[in-house]
């Protein structure tokens, strides 16, 4: 996320959209710092943001924002890995293991131990499977787009109706012109113009110059960015290293019996149908994100209060914005979906792929 190959900025002139329902989340204190309460708290924040952009059928961040054309090539090559291996694996047999015994009880063994071996196979100990190294370049996509619009915004974010300070000149100059814009769109149209290409290009520049200042403004938050995304990419490999490979057993346990998955029998015992998998990704994604944000949050506070003199007081509660941690949820799971479904392991409704590209 170096600014030498950074792409062009957000091209929208107005102040960014914000989520259409506020969900009120926990912020760090002042000097950086979150409780377990706090932690449990942003985690179920987190879930619910989720929920609630699945449920509306909301993608992320659908604010225009062009990224550099190395991620994109990122991010098309896992998008033609993913198409082979779904190809390879429909043209294997289905998965050959024999249905377990009518009891209920074994039934759930069977689909605990079977989620936790095929888990076992993404979230590998101190080894980063190559599909999570690559969606690395998409959660930092994801991370800069919220980032840039948590920067255009003139309160701090998750901090109700609290004003930023102003550090820059062109930051002040930017919220100055975006906040008049109205009054000077009505200004411009009460003039007479000899035609009308004249008033279109007065309008045109006064775009520019909001652009301008948008554009310098949000450069000199660049070096902040690129130390974040760093420290991101850091502490999610350790996560999915050295934290997920540890808690496998116990998370399948929590999810096949919170689903209720032994009770959802299909043909097939062993696999989870698709009238289940509501249940099972909401059990899932709970699940994960209850290890997920803790993990992270503490990690990425602890690694901005040792650099404190490279950051503002904001980027504190930023660190903690629940988006972050459900647009990670989003791009992990949904892998990880994907991969069950290819092992046999799993089926998809016929309307989760559009459900998930609604909106864009």
């Amino acid at each position: 996320m170096s600014s030498d190959n950074r792409g062009p900025l957000p091209p929208v002139a107005l102040p960014p959209s914000v989520r259409k329902v506020q969900i009120s989340a926990p912020t760090p204190s002042p000097e950086g710092f979150m409780s377990v309460e706090a932690s449990r708290s942003l985690a179920d924040v987190a879930f619910a943001l989720r929920d609630e952009q699945l449920q509306a059928k909301v993608v992320h961040y659908k604010a225009e924002l062009e990224t550099s054309p190395e991620l994109d090539a990122v991010t098309q090559q896992v998008i033609k890995e993913l198409q082979t291996l779904q190809a390879a694996a429909r043209a294997r047999q289905p998965l050959s293991r024999p249905p377990p015994a009518d009891d209920r009880a074994q039934l759930e063994v069977e689909l605990i131990q079977s989620l936790k071996e095929m888990l076992g196979r993404t979230f590998r100990p101190n080894k980063l499977a190559t599909i999570l190294e690559r969606k690395l370049g998409e959660v930092s996509k994801r991370f800069a787009r919220i980032f840039f619009e948590s920067e255009l915004h003139d309160k701090i974010r998750g901090a109700g109706d609290e004003a930023k300070t102003m550090r820059f000149s062109d930051q002040s100059l930017y919220h100055a012109f975006v906040r008049t814009q109205d009054d000077v769109m009505a200004q411009l149209d009460s003039y007479q113009y000899v035609n009308e290409a004249v008033k279109e290009r007065a309008k045109e520049n006064y775009y520019g110059i909001i652009k301008d200042m948008r554009n310098s403004f949000l450069a000199r938050t660049t070096p902040e960015l690129n130390t974040l995304v760093k420290y991101l990419n850091e502490v999610l490999s350790q996560f999915f290293t050295v934290e997920m490979p540890a808690m496998l057993g116990e998370l399948s346990s929590e999810v096949v019996k919170e689903a209720k998955l032994a009770d959802a029998r299909t043909g097939a015992g062993y696999k989870i149908s698709a009238t289940a998998f509501p249940t099972f990704r909401s059990a899932f994604e709970r699940r994960f994100l209850q290890r997920l944000v803790p993990f992270v949050e503490d990690e990425m506070l602890s690694r901005v209060r040792d650099t404190k003199a490279q950051f503002r007081d904001e980027t504190l509660r930023f660190v903690a914005d629940p988006e972050i941690f459900s647009g990670v949820c989003e791009v992990v799971c949904e892998t990880i979906y994907d991969m069950l479904y290819n092992d046999g392991f799993l089926d998809l409704p016929s309307d989760w792929r559009a459900r998930l590209s609604a909106g864009t």
